[in-house]
């Protein structure tokens, strides 16, 4: 049985196998060759970037490819009048430049919507509970990415995958509604295509990727582990996103932290300290202190250990280290074979 849906057509890709835009460690390159597997990759536009540094990526990215790409929005800051400015400078020049999907997360999607539909820009949003669904259905966005519990990284959802799946699509039918969320492999993809997903998002899949832009310790930790290495908390790693739980592997700092009895912020060990110098990929250098939000990226000068290393449950099926094309041609194989055997 091929893996298509309905949602393939209507992007114009192949296969409904969509790469989460990890901030800084998903470059056009990773994007890119997702979309030219047959997927659609989604090239990350957080991470401290401006328009200046976005602008270049999308740039890249159609140098890279000619198939349809999303390109990744964090809405945080969304309720801040001093980050809200720079916040709607990148969507609007997303749209300008007619990005053909925009995947939006955390945050109220609603005000940018009929500006991207004006434009030909097409809005997905991840949601963490079928209320959220609804209410982007409402604002008229083109489908939903339903969040399992199981994901890493942010994690906005408090409900299991195989739960979080069938009830969104439920709720919003006939909106197409894609999975996201410890699924790693074809099997995985193939039973969210039976529970009526017409798609999956996946992250940690391509965190193990040639092509994603982070340091290879922490591709390495994301092959080797399992899920029971992962660890999920409400407020680890707070330092500039407050509020937002997340999902990571255990690595010393948070061995540390349990050692000490989980302690809430202000209380933990080493606070306050730097664990090493962040390089951007524009070279602008700044400090990186012990639990702040930051994707560990080939730029890090210090100790890996202290860093976030933002993983889904998901680690469980990912046991190499490969090109994200490759990746995708596997997970189809995976998928048509489960999907043919009922």
């Amino acid at each position: 049985m091929k893996l298509h849906t309905p949602l393939c057509d209507e992007l114009g890709i192949e296969y409904p196998i969509f790469s989460v835009g990890f901030g800084l460690g998903a470059p056009p390159e990773l994007a890119a060759a997702v979309s030219n597997a047959g997927g659609c990759g989604v090239v990350g536009t957080g991470g401290g970037m401006t328009v200046e540094h976005v602008r270049p990526q999308i740039l890249r990215l159609r140098e890279l490819t000619q198939r349809p790409f999303g390109a990744n929005v964090i809405l945080v800051g969304q309720d801040d009048p001093e980050a809200r400015p720079r916040l709607d400078a990148r969507i609007a020049l997303l749209i300008k430049q007619r990005v053909p999907l925009i995947v939006f997360f955390w945050g109220d999607p609603s005000a940018y919507v009929k500006d991207a539909h004006r434009n030909g820009v097409k809005v997905f949003i991840q949601v963490g509970c079928v209320e959220e669904a609804e209410a982007a259905a409402d604002a008229g966005v083109d489908a939903v990415i339903a969040q399992g519990s199981e994901a890493g990284g942010h994690v906005k959802s408090t409900t299991p995958i195989w739960e979080i799946v069938p009830a969104t699509v439920e709720s919003v039918k006939p909106l197409p509604v894609l999975a996201s969320g410890g699924i790693g492999d074809g099997e995985g993809i193939a039973k969210a295509i039976r529970l009526g997903a017409q798609g999956v998002s996946l992250g940690t899949r391509f965190v193990a990727s040639e092509e994603a832009w982070l340091h290879h310790v922490y591709k390495e930790r994301v092959a080797k582990s399992t899920a029971e290495d992962t660890v999920y908390t409400e407020d680890l790693f707070d330092i500039g996103w407050p509020n937002a739980p997340h999902r990571v592997i255990r690595n010393r700092v948070v061995a540390e932290w349990e050692a000490a009895g989980r302690p809430p912020p202000g209380e933990r060990p080493g606070e306050g300290t730097s664990i090493g110098m962040y390089r951007y990929p524009w070279g602008e250098e700044e400090p990186w202190h012990r639990y702040e939000v930051g994707s560990l990226i080939p730029g890090f000068q210090g100790d890996v250990e202290y860093a976030p290393m933002w993983a889904g449950r998901s680690v469980s099926e990912v046991n190499d280290i490969k090109p994200a094309g490759e990746i995708v041609r596997d997970l189809v194989r995976e998928a048509e074979e489960a999907l043919a055997a009922g």
